[in-house]
């Protein structure tokens, strides 16, 4: 498998916790950012770390963007994001992936054909919405509009009844994919038959729709 080539364009805190996450995995990354100090603390998880600044076009045009795979582009400054989102998309980049800061923001970076845009505090907000309506609910992370992967406790009164007591797909549009169990097993494709137990955890697919009405029901 070929190394990815990964570019961070952005060193504040959610681009500095990339470069980081990125340096536990076999790929090259370059973190560039105007600010020297955050430039010399990526430079201890990027292969490469370069302090430049974005609206010096020239500058930024050397660099030969089109050599890497991914564009990591996080600034808070809009009009640097944009100018960088641009650039990258100049330059033919495979994958080019921006931070959106407001939804005037948002809607640019998608008129400008960025291939994935993050939203990270409106996405924080609603993990949080869903974490206090669902108590049981430990993770879900979206795979589209329609379905999640979910991980949940074992509610109180599932305790010591089986999958198909329970009933979990037609009343919750929820598919266990494995349980793990309290005493640190894991149970991959549970039976009908296999009971849970309080402390157990499910993970499965949900279909979104059926799961937060009914689990907003039980709650």
């Amino acid at each position: 498998m070929n190394k990815k080539h990964i570019v961070v364009l952005g060193l504040d805190n959610f681009g500095m916790s990339t470069i980081k996450q990125l340096s536990k995995y076999n790929c090259e990354t370059l973190a560039i950012d105007k600010n020297l100090d955050r430039v010399e603390i990526a430079n201890e998880f990027a292969t490469y770390a370069m302090q430049l600044n974005m609206q010096d076009v020239d500058d930024f045009e050397e660099l030969s963007l089109n050599s890497y795979d991914i564009a990591i582009i996080t600034f808070k400054d809009i009009q640097t994001s944009i100018l960088t989102a641009l650039v990258c998309k100049e330059n033919k980049i495979p994958m080019v992936i921006a931070k959106a800061n407001d939804k005037t923001h948002k809607k640019i970076l998608q008129k400008m054909d960025v291939d994935k845009i993050i939203s990270p505090e409106e996405e924080m907000g609603i993990k949080l919405a869903k974490g206090i309506m669902n108590r049981s609910l430990i993770e879900m992370i979206d795979l589209s509009e329609d379905y999640s992967v979910v991980e949940l406790n074992v509610q109180e009164k599932w305790n010591n009844k089986s999958l198909s007591e329970l009933r979990l797909r037609s009343l919750y549009g929820l598919n266990v994919l494995c349980v793990k169990c309290k005493n640190k097993n894991i149970v991959i494709s549970p039976l009908q038959d296999y009971v849970v137990k309080s402390g157990d955890i499910l993970v499965g697919i949900a279909l979104n729709e059926r799961f937060y009405k009914k689990h907003a029901e039980d709650e």
